[in-house]
């Protein structure tokens, strides 16, 4: 893996004061029920890793998709141990085939989703065949998928289907098994836990037709569901521009940016998030910065 000589553990936080993103948070969403003990635990979430593409310009130092992605993991070990994620939520765009030799060198567990780039039935049966305690295998094969880590209830959505088009969809010939709209809304009525949702297509807010978003329809049921059962926050990647964070209904949401690179030459990195009785604090790490020729 190509080395740099870029300052490698600096830490950016999102425009607006993180104290006051906090306090917003706890206020909006509540927190656990009374008497309900959460062990505080790091978890990270890096979107869009595209490891089979090449340097890219302005990030040549960087290397490749699969160095760049194995930097985030690099940084994460650089952490003190309090503070270092238990996993990562991988949110699509992964080049299977190219992350699949590097697997080895990753110790941190991962949980994956797929991307429009696994929008083909090789790729995206080698994703599943790459996550089988997610994906599952045989008959049980899934797309979407739900676990729980130390009380909190994360759930990994497939909103890319068919093809490979960055309009994002709940139901195509290739999400298996059909339904799950409606398996989602289950999961969504289970009382009483803290849910996390990842995916790599973000809703359009406006319920309109828009390209790299969700198709109409689907934003509109979807961001329906989530102002009803107010999921505590959800994370999205797709987009490939800094990152922003927003509110459907009481629930935080974040487009994150990616690992690999970016439009308008905003850094690449990823995002550790705190999970603690009180709420979910989010902290982005900066792995990289664009260069200029000389």
């Amino acid at each position: 893996m190509k080395n740099n000589s870029s300052p490698f553990n600096r830490r950016h936080f999102l425009g607006m004061a993180a104290g006051a993103a906090v306090i917003s948070h706890r206020a909006a969403t509540g927190n656990p029920p009374a008497g309900t003990h959460q062990e505080s635990f790091s978890f990270a979430v890096i979107a869009d890793p595209h490891c089979a593409e090449g340097p890219r310009a302005g990030l040549e130092g960087y290397g490749d998709g699969a160095d760049k992605l194995l930097r985030c993991f690099e940084n994460m070990e650089t952490l003190p141990a309090g503070e270092r994620p238990d996993f990562a939520l991988l949110a699509g765009d992964i080049h299977p085939a190219a992350l699949a030799p590097h697997l080895d060198k990753i110790k941190t567990p991962l949980h994956a989703v797929a991307g429009n780039h696994e929008g083909a039935p090789e790729s995206r049966g080698l994703l599943r065949s790459l996550f089988p305690e997610d994906f599952g295998s045989g008959a049980d094969q899934r797309d979407y998928f739900r676990f729980i880590h130390k009380g909190v209830h994360f759930i990994g959505l497939c909103d890319a289907g068919m093809g490979g088009e960055h309009v994002g969809q709940f139901s195509s010939e290739l999400i298996t098994p059909p339904g799950q709209c409606d398996w989602l809304e289950a999961e969504m009525a289970i009382p009483g836990t803290r849910k996390v949702i990842f995916a790599h297509i973000p809703p359009a807010l406006d319920g309109g037709d828009r390209n790299m978003y969700m198709a109409r329809n689907d934003s509109r049921w979807f961001t329906d569901l989530v102002r009803k059962t107010a999921p505590e926050m959800l994370f999205f990647g797709h987009l490939h521009r800094a990152t922003e964070e927003y509110k459907i209904g009481a629930s935080r949401s974040v487009n994150l940016r990616s690992c690999c690179w970016n439009f308008q030459e905003a850094p690449i990195g990823f995002m550790l998030v705190r999970v603690t009785a009180h709420g979910m604090e989010v902290q982005e790490m900066i792995t990289g910065e664009y260069r200029p020729k000389q």
